[in-house]
């Protein structure tokens, strides 16, 4: 986890409990609602997926003539609830699930057909869930065009080109959505909508990534 994200959650009053890998993390969450505590899982949740649909409901309500919406997927929470608002407003719109290698259960999932297990390793620590739910894969089977898997360097280079040109800056997880639109451009229609879903980088991890991919 970031060090700023542990720092900011702490500065909220908020006690963080550490655990070596993510899927440690998730097995003490099952611990903790076993004994009673209320555990609210970050994308197999029916009600967080129907928050995130949120999302969704105001892309169409910005953007009602999208062609193509991209979204990241971590464990599919968030593309869940947007794919299903964005279908089920404009049925034509063609919904994108983005992952970065290293951090593409999905992908895995989809490719066999039932959630995988992976140990996560892509820079895009927000997508490092090491496996998707039956519910977000059964999602993505039903109401996605494709999952499409860019390397984090191309991730870094369009959250360069976000930065210097729309003066936004996102984090890897985000930013990763218009490496895929670049991706596959040539089948895209003229109304495509960015998801850009979160901006914590801080500038200290965009110089390390910059050098480190040469970007």
């Amino acid at each position: 986890t970031p060090a700023h994200y542990v720092a900011a959650t702490r500065g909220y009053g908020a006690e963080v409990e550490m655990a070596p890998t993510i899927a440690e993390a998730f097995f003490r969450a099952d611990a903790y609602r076993a004994a009673g505590k209320a555990a609210l899982h970050p994308f197999d949740d029916p009600l967080m997926m129907a928050g995130n649909g949120t999302l969704g409901l105001e892309v169409m309500e910005d953007a009602p003539e999208a062609t193509d919406v991209f979204v990241s997927i971590g464990g599919g929470g968030l593309m869940a609830g947007v794919a299903a608002a964005v279908k089920g407003l404009r049925p034509q719109a063609r919904v994108w699930g983005v992952e970065t290698l290293g951090c593409h259960a999905m992908r895995l999932a989809l490719d066999a057909g039932h959630p995988v297990e992976m140990n996560p390793t892509s820079i895009a620590k927000t997508l490092a869930a090491p496996w998707v739910s039956a519910g977000t894969l059964a999602a993505a089977q039903a109401w996605l065009e494709d999952v499409v898997v860019v390397p984090d360097s191309a991730a870094v280079a369009a959250l360069v080109l976000l930065a210097e040109r729309a003066k936004v800056l996102t984090e890897p997880a985000a930013s990763c959505t218009l490496a895929a639109a670049e991706e596959v451009r040539g089948h895209l229609g003229k109304h495509v909508v960015l998801i850009l879903c979160g901006g914590n980088a801080v500038l200290s991890d965009v110089t390390a990534w910059r050098e480190r991919f040469g970007v």
